[in-house]
């Protein structure tokens, strides 16, 4: 078929618009175009990268809050179980050994940024076992003695170790507990039902309620003593804990001396541990609601045997600046401390709980 000369024509011109491309105006606008939907793009990926390194904080602050909690909790809980309140022995109140050692012992902004501490004493449940004389035995005594085949009791003693220490109670007091503390000075012969202890009458507190004619009753009922201090880390030069001003950490110490190598860290980045104290005097109908008078920032050791419930707060932060973000918090302020209004990078949650001192209510009620 012949072509026309205008339908050559239309070809040709076709042909040199193909050849000809695209105009610069076209390539910025298609530019612009492009850069554009980066933009918004790039800005969707950051937007969604905060979003996620924030809500992993909000995670690990939550996991660190509940964790510090739950073990606090649980040891304010058991404070006091197997004491009788005050317990006789070694340790004592502010470091004195002849002293006797209360349940709950406090100490109001003594850590570091003003932090409280508090000491919290109470024998092991899972442990219990009831000693057996054929004769009451001294004060002096170095050895306590119980039946093997009884209630587990030799699997039972034969969790425990030489110098840890070792809590009895005696029950037979009415509407009262006496309680006593000892080394062990080696680990339990279960074999033959021994107990080695160390002489508690090198205590005065110890033989003020057994001395001269007096004896240990026959039958207590003993574990071991869980002697547990709760304080905050912050300090990197000392050479003890993993905590330092950047990275605060809430320890465990269980041998009721000062900071040392063997302290257990229990929680990361707890920037402050707070602790108040609700004391209700027999007779008293006050109900330990916050903002109440009952409330106090620390006790003596008088006041444990009408402590009610202590609320204890953690404010926990997150592990690393987000330098990032617009927002900025300032550490808080609780109980009675007040801490420095400067301004920083890092996120934090607070949390507070209030936990009723079961074991010593109890007693208190005998």
């Amino acid at each position: 078929m012949t072509r026309t000369p205008l339908k050559r024509r239309f070809l040709a011109r076709a042909a040199r618009s193909v050849r000809r491309g695209f105009t610069l105006v076209e390539l910025m606008i298609a530019l612009a175009i492009g850069a554009f939907v980066v933009a918004a793009l790039y800005s969707l990926f950051i937007g969604q990268m905060r979003q996620f390194m924030y809500q992993d904080a909000q995670m690990e602050m939550h996991q660190n809050m509940r964790l510090g909690m739950d073990i606090l909790s649980r040891s304010a809980r058991m404070a006091g179980y197997g004491t009788g309140t005050l317990t006789r022995g070694p340790f004592g109140d502010g470091g004195d050994s002849n002293a006797t050692l209360s349940a709950v012992i406090s100490y109001d902004g003594a850590g570091p940024n003003g932090s409280d501490a508090i000491t919290l004493v109470s024998m092991d449940p899972a442990l219990v076992f009831n000693t057996y004389e054929t004769a009451p035995p001294a004060c002096s005594s170095t050895e306590l003695h119980f039946v093997p085949g009884v209630n587990d009791n030799a699997t039972k003693l034969a969790q425990l170790e030489s110098q840890e220490m070792l809590l009895c109670v005696d029950y037979a007091g009415i509407g009262q507990f006496t309680s006593y503390m000892w080394s062990l000075t080696a680990a339990p012969d279960v074999t033959n039902g021994i107990v080695s202890i160390a002489d508690g009458t090198s205590f005065s507190d110890f033989v003020a309620n057994c001395s001269g004619t007096a004896n240990l009753p026959m039958i207590m009922t003993c574990s071991r003593a869980e002697v547990a201090t709760f304080y905050i880390d912050a300090n990197d030069s000392d050479g003890i804990g993993s905590g330092s001003a950047d990275h605060p950490v809430l320890m465990m110490d269980l041998d009721f001396e000062s900071p040392d190598a063997d302290d257990i860290p229990v929680v990361d980045n707890v920037e402050d541990f707070q602790l108040a104290y609700c004391v209700r005097p027999s007779g008293s109908t006050t109900e330990c609601q916050d903002g109440g008078s009952d409330w106090q920032d620390s006790i003596t050791s008088a006041d444990v045997q009408n402590l009610y419930m202590i609320r204890m707060t953690l404010v926990v932060r997150s592990s690393r600046p987000e330098l990032t973000r617009i927002h900025e918090d300032a550490p808080f302020a609780v109980e009675n401390n007040t801490p420095s209004a400067t301004t920083d990078h890092y996120y934090r949650q607070i949390l507070t709980t209030r936990v009723a001192v079961r074991n010593l209510r109890i007693q208190a009620n005998l």
